[in-house]
């Protein structure tokens, strides 16, 4: 599939629209009915291969949570995606971003005026982290559709695909991988919500359990504002985003380092397929030139998405750490304590995934080499040791905004400092365990004991 070129038109309209001409407009497009969903048919259940089609469902439910408002993309054709900022996806991406905004200025006013105390810290970095994540998706939003066509091409220049099975094998394992990591986290969510109610009876002062549950875990909310059903709906909704948006983070950084493997992947099972042949120097050539556009494709990915990966590996790791500092504690229930390890292995595991399925990327650029590597003495020629030179040579690979890149050794050394904290912590622990507040869910305020 060819994209046609597009025609450059730079007449000008003889009469110039008035401002109030595109209020109109404005009006309209708001105001249009929604238009009625069609029966879906066989080419709709069909996949051409490409990353913008697997990753829809994907964006679809981020969405819903106000994150990438781009429109179109349900469209198969990547040049019907367009980003606005007067549409009704962006002006509810606005209104949670307010929120959330509001939620952490709370918290880090909150944290600031009552003794510094870690536990508010976590809290005020939680929604600080979510509120900057949101925005770095927001950026992402305005370049997605250029973004999505370099993609499509580079995907249409590659090897082609055997058959519909081979084309829908991306689609698929984004769709599984999507909905393990957001059950997980819902799973964790209701087990956090469970284990909160405990401490929704410790003030006798208010008599409503609803109440109680808001003030508690929303304690730099109310500390300040008077409790109401609306506040608490709000509350708690923006909560709800921000953690949907905490495992998202993780998922996009998956989902993208699953796009440009596959890429990588097509390159390779084709060149295997030619394994120990005399190609011509053509042939490498191409192949090669196939190879640097796929490189090309994720430096260009990467200066896109190189923010988020370090926000999913720093926030991972501030987590974990925290969680670490909270096992030395002792938990008042059964719930509270399959909540907490259930949380760690969540938090491990998904650092984890998100390192080795972007590492795969840097492995999967290195495999060609096996196969030039194979080349009859008779068949080696000029393009096929620039092919080696470049394979060998070239670290090609996300980073976190340029200062690491995501390879297997990155997951070794996260592992080995994270093992290092914990020694240090339990060391630490022994010799002063006396003086040291390990407090795991902050109580309520004294203002409403």
């Amino acid at each position: 599939m060819g994209f046609a070129a597009l025609e450059n038109h730079d007449t000008k309209p003889l009469i110039q629209p008035t401002w109030h001409t595109h209020l109109r407009r404005w009006f309209v497009s708001w105001l249009r009915w929604p238009k009625v969903q069609r029966r879906a048919g066989r080419d709709d259940w069909l996949y051409n291969g490409t990353f913008h089609e697997a990753i829809r469902g994907v964006l679809m439910m981020a969405q819903l949570f106000s994150i990438m408002p781009v429109r179109g993309i349900l469209s198969k054709d990547p040049r019907k995606l367009r980003f606005s900022y007067t549409s009704g996806r962006a002006v509810y991406a606005y209104v949670c971003a307010l929120g959330i905004c509001f939620l952490a200025t709370m918290s880090v006013y909150f944290f600031a005026s009552k003794r510094y105390h870690f536990q508010k810290m976590v809290t005020a970095f939680f929604y600080c982290y979510n509120l900057y994540a949101m925005y770095r998706f927001g950026r992402l939003g305005q370049r997605w559709p250029e973004l999505m066509v370099k993609w499509t091409r580079v995907d249409d220049s590659l090897p082609p695909q055997k058959d519909i099975f081979e084309r829908a094998v991306l689609a698929y394992r984004i769709k599984l991988c999507s909905i393990m990591v957001m059950t997980l986290s819902l799973s964790e969510h209701l087990l956090s919500i469970v284990a909160a109610v405990h401490y929704s009876n410790n003030c006798p002062a208010v008599h409503d359990p609803y109440e109680a549950f808001f003030k508690s875990n929303f304690a730099f909310v109310y500390y300040y504002f008077s409790y109401s059903t609306l506040r608490g709906f709000l509350t708690k909704f923006f909560n709800v985003i921000c953690n949907f948006m905490w495992s998202y983070v993780d998922l996009f950084v998956i989902v993208v380092s699953m796009g440009l493997s596959h890429s990588f992947r097509r390159i390779n099972a084709y060149l295997f397929l030619h394994k120990r042949q005399k190609m011509s120097e053509q042939f490498w050539g191409e192949q090669r030139q196939k190879y640097r556009n796929v490189c090309d494709l994720v430096t260009t990915v990467d200066d896109h998405v190189s923010a988020i990966t370090m926000l999913s590996i720093s926030n991972n790791l501030f987590f974990i750490c925290v969680q670490i500092l909270n096992s030395m504690n002792s938990r008042p229930t059964l719930v509270h304590t399959v909540y907490f390890w259930f949380n760690l292995i969540i938090l491990i595991g998904r650092t984890l995934a998100v390192a080795m399925f972007a590492a795969e990327v840097n492995d999967e650029s290195k495999r060609p080499i096996e196969v030039l590597r194979t080349i009859p003495r008779d068949g080696w020629c000029l393009e096929a040791k620039r092919f080696a030179e470049e394979v060998t040579t070239d670290t090609v690979a996300l980073t976190g905004l340029k200062f690491f890149s995501m390879t297997r050794k990155l997951v070794l050394n996260v592992t080995g400092a994270i093992i290092t904290y914990e020694l240090v912590l339990i060391q630490f622990h022994k010799d002063e365990v006396s003086d040291i507040d390990l407090c795991l869910i902050d109580p309520f305020d004294e203002k409403y004991d």
